[in-house]
Formats: C-alpha cells, structure tokens, sequence
C-alpha cells in the first residue's frame, strides 16, 4: 500500500471518520499555553514501513517528516498517517475542503519484477472534502491526478472512529481506493514482452476500478502539552482486476501491510503581523 502522503515535499496535502460537532473543530489537543497571537508549527518525524509497490509482498522502511500549522487558540482537528497533505479553503458547517497532495514512491526492478517497466516517483496533486456530522465522526475523500509517475487518477475514502482519554488518543476505520486504468495498467499490467524478460509472469491487461479495501488503526499518547508519540498500523487487500493481476497474485501478495511510528514536537511561532501597526496591517 502506499504511503498517501506529499509532506515530506510540501513541508514549508463511501466511509465514515469519527471528529467533532457540525461547524466545531475537534479539540484533540489544547494549544501551548502562549501568547493569543501567532501559530503553531508542529513537526513531526515519521519512521513508517510499507509495501516496497503497489502489490508487493515485501515492506520497506521509509522515513519522512511532516508538518503541519493552525493558529494559536484554534483547535487540532483530526487526521491519520495515511491522509494526504491538504489544507482547507472552505470550512463551514462541518464541511471542510480543499487541495490535497500525495506521492507514490518509484517501483524498480527488485523483488522479483526484473523485466517490468520502471515506474518513477509520482507526484498526486488534487482536492479532499470531509465532513463531520456527530462528535467523534468525519467522513473523508480525496481525488489526485497523478502529474507523472503512474499518470493515472486515484481516490481514496476514509472513515475512523476516535475517542481521546486524558492523554491518549485512539482511532480506527476502514479503507477505500480507486484508481483508473492509467494507475491499474502502470503497476498491475504486464506485456508479453515483459512476460518473456521476466520468465515467471503471464501476460495481463489490468483495468481500473476499485483497487483495495481495508482498515487503519493509530494510538497516540501526549507526552507533554508538546510532545506527542504515535504508532499505527493498518492492512488492505487488493480488489478487482488488479487483485487478479499475475504481479502480486506470482512475484507479490494481494495483502498490503504497512505501520509506523511518529514523533511530534509543537512550539509557538510569533504573528509577524504583530510587528506591524494596526493602521498599516494588511
């Protein structure tokens, strides 16, 4: 499964999510006790493993940072590890949208697809909506174009269960992705030339759809107002036609695992604006 997140390059983007009340953000975390102007900048360190492609049976580590900034006094709202890297334009009455990105790293020719086409790093870039209609509840979906790479559209849906008690924070919720026949065929088809090269492989036309269902789980713990730990650990199976491709059925596996640990660090980061005298402020 891929690691749906664009962080690492963006640091400086159907289902049910458990959030908060229509319109109220859900108050996972209190601010740092600061000043009521500026921000806050919490950054994170990720060490996560995950299939080393789409279909393979083999899991890699993969290390990433990621950031993300809200206002002091306004609450955290929730998210999980394998979201994409987005922020809101619109957020109204329990609907939040906007852009949201993604990356899938590149497939070689290792655990056994020697003779397969190479696909490059792809870059997903797109939009996300959710929507949070009870306390503890959000629905969340995102559509990315991959802009190179695997060159195909994808979308995935999110739902999670959460609750916080006292420091610790629990979630759980399923998993849905699609991918067009551009994704299907960069990762799951293979040409009998490919299949010749190879030696183990049939050939195979994959075609989109619905491409993998599962679930995804994550504990976090506050160690202090500032300093949170994180683990998670979720599965998916394979789907559809590209579940019934020769790649990970032959040289793979239709089960993809992956799981991480994450390290994070809140401070405050003063309002520049505050520099400024009112009558001259933007």
């Amino acid at each position: 499964m891929r690691i749906r997140t664009l962080k690492i390059l963006l640091s400086t983007m159907a289902a049910f999510l458990w959030a908060q009340a229509p319109g109220v953000a859900a108050e996972l975390t209190p601010p740092p006790k600061t000043d009521a102007n500026g921000w806050i900048v919490t950054v994170s360190v990720i060490g996560a493993i995950s299939p080393s492609f789409p279909g393979s049976g083999q899991v890699r580590p993969y290390p990433f940072p990621a950031v993300a900034i809200r206002r002091v006094g306004e609450a955290e709202t929730f998210s999980t590890p394998d979201e994409g890297f987005g922020f809101p334009l619109v957020d109204y009455a329990g609907v939040r949208a906007g852009p949201v990105a993604n990356f899938v790293f590149q497939r070689g020719q290792r655990d056994g697809l020697f003779g397969l086409r190479r696909v490059a790093l792809t870059h997903e870039v797109g939009g996300f909506v959710e929507y949070q209609p009870i306390d503890h509840f959000r629905v969340r979906a995102e559509m990315r174009q991959g802009v190179d790479g695997h060159e195909g559209f994808v979308a995935a849906f999110y739902a999670d269960a959460y609750e916080t008690v006292g420091r610790w924070r629990f979630s759980v919720g399923p998993r849905l992705n699609f991918g067009d026949n551009n994704y299907a065929n960069a990762y799951f088809s293979v040409t009998p030339f490919e299949a010749l090269v190879n030696g183990r492989l049939l050939p195979y036309t994959a075609t989109g759809g619905f491409t993998a269902a599962g679930g995804m789980a994550t504990i976090r713990y506050h160690v202090t107002d500032d300093f949170a730990v994180s683990i998670y650990g979720g599965g998916q199976r394979l789907l559809g036609s590209v579940g019934s491709s020769p790649i990970p059925n032959l040289i793979g596996s239709r089960n993809q695992f992956n799981a991480g640990l994450a390290l994070s660090y809140s401070f405050h980061v003063a309002d520049p604006l505050q520099y400024i005298p009112a009558n001259l402020r933007p």
